[in-house]
């Protein structure tokens, strides 16, 4: 087995990559609230010209200010789901890299592998990592899931009636 002839210095610099790799991982998604920042300042920038566009392209049997609030509650909407699952993310990530310093390597043959994968010490340490998190946040993992992807479009039409509200309250 090729784990038997891993020296303890082999292991630890394994678990350095990992750690390497997920801070990695977190700085770029600090990245990433950096430029959705610049984007909302953007999008603030661009607004008018946008709601005039949607104002002018929307039905003539609509009215002008109706047309202009839902196409603000839109992009407020996508947005605000955007902020959400950037953040989650970075979360997520964070978690790993907690995780990495205390966890155990998985034994190889508790790792799933497909028939064309090789299974290395890495991988063990990153499934006990992904294992632990989702062990202890558990809801991350199902938010993160793409085949779940119906509660970011829940979210999204959550923000989107909300933001309708409280644009027609005075």
């Amino acid at each position: 087995m090729e784990e038997l002839r891993l020296s303890v210095k082999d292991k630890q610099d394994a678990r350095m990559a990992l750690l390497n790799y997920y801070s990695s991982e977190c700085i770029a998604h600090g990245a990433y609230f950096m430029a959705l920042a610049v984007g909302f300042f953007g999008l603030v920038q661009a607004s008018p010209r946008i709601l005039e566009f949607a104002a002018g392209v929307a039905s003539p049997t609509l009215p002008k200010e109706f047309v202009m609030r839902v196409v603000l509650s839109l992009m407020a909407s996508g947005f605000i789901s955007l902020i959400i699952y950037v953040l989650v993310r970075a979360i997520f990530w964070g978690y790993l890299t907690s995780a990495i310093i205390k966890v155990k390597p998985k034994e190889g043959s508790e790792v799933g592998s497909e028939p064309e994968t090789t299974v290395t010490f890495m991988r063990q340490l990153h499934e006990a990592c992904f294992d632990y998190v989702k062990r202890k946040h558990g809801i991350l993992i199902k938010l993160l899931r793409v085949r779940l992807a119906l509660i970011w479009l829940g979210l999204f039409v959550v923000f989107l009636i909300i933001s309708v509200i409280l644009l027609y309250v005075p």
